[in-house]
């Protein structure tokens, strides 16, 4: 027999009547707490579960049409409000109404989270309130990220055989993985900079450029091959462009050296400017590292990069060599063409750049200075076999598009 009957039954007077009259709103006050607690904490579940869902969705939103992110969202924000509170009791037919009226949209570049839904009481319904009418919204802005990525790869003699072989494929299926990710015109974009000791460019659409210097060498414009040497000490390992690209006549070891392509889309356009890479002369690092950060610059003499620091905009530059310095415009001293190569990746480096910097040791090489020369000591990789290549492009190509395609 409930309390309340018991006291309703009772004939010792008046005075028990009275506790019961009284007792009751006592009891109505404290099972109203009780509800009142109960929705509380369901709110401010719902509210997170909305924010997250919200985050979730708009990392997602930009491939997915609307009915998928309604979908997606709907099983994602069952699993962050599950995980939050338990099966039991009232409140598991509460999450499935509220899981039930949740609608996931976007406007424009936000992604907008809403949820309602009634909280069945236990102890208000005593009082003619039965639900409680529960609301949380959750919104997270989106945008397509854009990449640029500088592939500064050795082309060197020592590369001849199963390396250069290796790079080729490698590089191609980085350019593969990149164009896969890629959803919007322009949003990828890839730069070529193969090296020896010089670099290659198209002659006959840059041989009109004022950035180039052709009195220091004497070089014959119109008959130019395209082949670039070192800037003058100081603007060697920088793309300052208070001084001029010194032109070489002729190729120091012919005109075999690729051609550089600056930043594209063209994807199929970069595959065949890699398969046309093969592998001559002598190793100069910083010169490859100079004009990969030229590639991803503002300014002359591509022009094609985002302006340094650009919200939205993430440059990565990925090097590849595989032996020390030899030859560079000023002579053979491995020690000072490595301090050199040490100025250079500190240049790329810099923090207003915010550039994402990749090395990679095949087999031989200073594995110190290349290691130092990565943005951290994850981005250095030192391959010992050719073979391994290919694995390595595919895991940096992952690592780029799998956090870097929304914001």
């Amino acid at each position: 027999m409930s309390i309340l009957k018991r006291l309703a039954s009772d004939d010792r007077g008046s005075v028990n009547v009275m506790f019961a009259v009284a007792i009751l709103p006592l009891l109505l006050a404290v099972g109203s707490a009780v509800d009142y607690d109960r929705a509380t904490g369901i709110q401010a579940r719902l509210q997170s579960a909305a924010d997250s869902t919200a985050l979730a969705m708009a990392k997602q939103a930009g491939q997915l049409t609307d009915a998928d992110l309604q979908a997606k969202g709907v099983d994602y924000f069952e699993g962050a409000f599950s995980s939050q509170w338990s099966n039991a009791g009232p409140n598991r037919s509460a999450r499935q109404f509220l899981r039930n009226s949740l609608t996931v949209t976007k406007t424009g570049k936000t992604v907008n989270v809403d949820v309602k839904g009634l909280y069945p009481t236990t102890f208000m319904k005593l009082a003619g309130l039965n639900d409680v009418a529960l609301a949380a919204s959750g919104q997270a802005a989106w945008g397509t990220r854009k990449i640029e990525v500088a592939l500064v790869l050795d082309n060197t003699g020592s590369m001849a055989g199963a390396k250069i072989t290796e790079l080729k494929k490698a590089a191609k299926t980085l350019v593969s993985t990149l164009e896969t990710a890629s959803k919007e015109p322009d949003q990828i974009k890839i730069a070529l900079v193969p090296f020896n000791t010089q670099v290659h460019m198209d002659a006959a659409a840059y041989r009109n450029e004022t950035w180039l210097d052709f009195a220091s060498y004497g070089v014959n414009k119109a008959t130019w091959t395209g082949c670039v040497t070192d800037r003058n000490s100081g603007y060697d390992t920088n793309d300052d462009p208070m001084a001029k690209y010194p032109a070489v006549q002729s190729c120091t070891f012919g005109n075999q050296l690729a051609l550089m392509s600056p930043l594209s889309s063209n994807f199929g356009g970069m595959r065949t400017s890699i398969d046309s890479m093969s592998a001559t002369g002598n190793t100069n690092i910083a010169i490859g590292l100079a004009w990969g950060l030229a590639s991803l610059s503002p300014g002359a003499p591509f022009t094609g990069g985002a302006a340094f620091g650009t919200s939205g905009v993430d440059k990565f530059m990925i090097m590849l060599t595989d032996g020390d310095n030899t030859q560079n415009r000023f002579g053979d001293s491995v020690y000072q063409m490595d301090q050199r190569t040490k100025l250079a990746c500190d240049e790329v480096k810099k923090s207003a750049n915010k550039i994402a910097l990749y090395t990679i040791r095949v087999m031989n090489g200073n594995a110190a200075l290349l290691k130092n020369c990565a943005s951290d000591p994850s981005k250095y990789y030192d391959v010992t076999s050719a073979s391994q290549l290919n694995g390595v492009f595919q895991q940096i190509a992952d690592e780029i598009t799998s956090i870097r395609l929304t914001m």
